[in-house]
């Protein structure tokens, strides 16, 4: 009879999991009427399951919400989140990947180090996936790796990221890790090393966007433009939605002063990823150059909206109010460049041409 209790128990707790995986699959947060405890028939209920229920309702609740929270961009709270999933599951290797992902973007880089460390360190034995987590730990070391390579530390970022290739298990997914191998290296100007790098993640996985871009942009920077135009349309053949693909080869064309052609690229990007700072700034720029100059101030205006502590995209917006004789509109922008950096020569000599300019209309008056 116990074997029997037993048995039927082990069967209702994975019957719940994988009810609470279809749920989280499909991104319904937990709430009070959807939880393991209710999914349970009264016939098989007793106290000690309900206490294993409990705990894992408390469980799942810390870690699936992390990732819908971080996912949504509300990373403090997908913060506590992750704190509570790992005060259940200490060994939970994802768990603490996804806290360190959320602490860089809260911009609380050390911290995130010492979790991605940390979960470097963390003993796989007797997990029912022993392969996630192994996997799991490379991540970890990957993206600490990216920190550093962040704040153009490449040599550091090159050495933790040959840590994690000579640490990896055999089913790990090598293309980003050797791609960012390949960009650390292309930092340094190393190009040689980079070049092979590249060519290493994609051999890994032939359609790998990021390898076809960083790839492209070696080529161009070693002068071996037809091949690099070849290379960004291979990855635009790949995945015509990737904004990333149009984005970059727009500045590939803008460095060939192909701005025409460019600006294209830019206006396809803007619409697949409208919010995104750097597509709509350059945007702005190919705009400027070819002279289309109110789109140009929009886009601008666009920008400062998108960053509004971002002194640059203020005088840029200044510079261009200027040109379209907007000029009390471009002394505002300008001023709040001023605010945001004060002792930036460019802003400071614009706004002084532009006051010369109003003191003699003033004057002319």
């Amino acid at each position: 009879m116990k074997g029997m209790i037993n048995r039927d128990k082990a069967i209702v707790m994975q019957s719940v999991l994988v009810i609470v995986e279809l749920y989280v699959s499909s991104k319904v947060l937990f709430t009070p009427l959807i939880t393991p405890l209710l999914l349970v028939p009264p016939m098989l209920y007793s106290s000690s399951l309900h206490n294993e229920l409990l705990l894992l309702d408390l469980r799942l609740k810390g870690r699936f919400k992390g990732i819908l929270l971080q996912e949504q961009g509300r990373y403090e709270e997908a913060l506590q989140s992750y704190k509570y999933a790992v005060q259940f599951r200490p060994r939970l290797a994802m768990a603490h990947l996804n806290m360190g992902l959320v602490l860089v973007q809260l911009g609380k880089k050390q911290e995130a180090i010492d979790v991605y460390k940390h979960c470097t360190t963390i003993d796989g034995t007797g997990l029912k996936d022993p392969k996630l987590h192994e996997s799991t730990k490379i991540s970890a070391l990957f993206n600490l790796g990216r920190i550093y390579a962040d704040d153009s530390n490449y040599e550091k970022a090159l050495e933790i990221y040959f840590d994690a290739i000579e640490k990896m298990p055999n089913h790990y997914q090598t293309q980003s890790l050797y791609n960012m191998v390949g960009e650390a290296y292309f930092k340094l100007g190393q190009l040689t090393d980079a070049e092979h790098w590249f060519k290493q993640s994609l051999a890994a996985k032939s359609d790998h966007i990021p390898a076809h871009l960083t790839y492209a942009k070696l080529l161009a920077k070693s002068n071996r433009i037809q091949e690099s135009e070849q290379w960004f349309l291979k990855a635009k053949l790949l995945d015509p939605n990737d904004p990333s693909v149009y984005q970059h080869y727009g500045q590939f064309l803008s460095e060939q002063e192909r701005y025409e052609e460019a600006i294209e690229l830019y206006l396809t990007a803007v619409k697949l990823a409208p919010n995104d700072y750097e597509i709509v700034f350059n945007t702005a720029n190919t705009l400027r150059h070819i002279k289309r100059n109110e789109e140009a101030e929009n886009y601008y205006r666009r920008a400062t909206r998108l960053r509004p502590k971002e002194a640059t995209s203020h005088m840029n917006l200044g510079a261009m109010l200027h040109v379209n004789g907007k000029l009390l509109e471009a002394e505002l922008s300008y001023l709040e460049a001023l605010r945001l950096k004060p002792d930036d020569m460019i802003t400071q000599n614009n706004l002084a041409k532009l006051r010369h300019l109003l003191n003699q209309k003033r004057a002319d008056l």
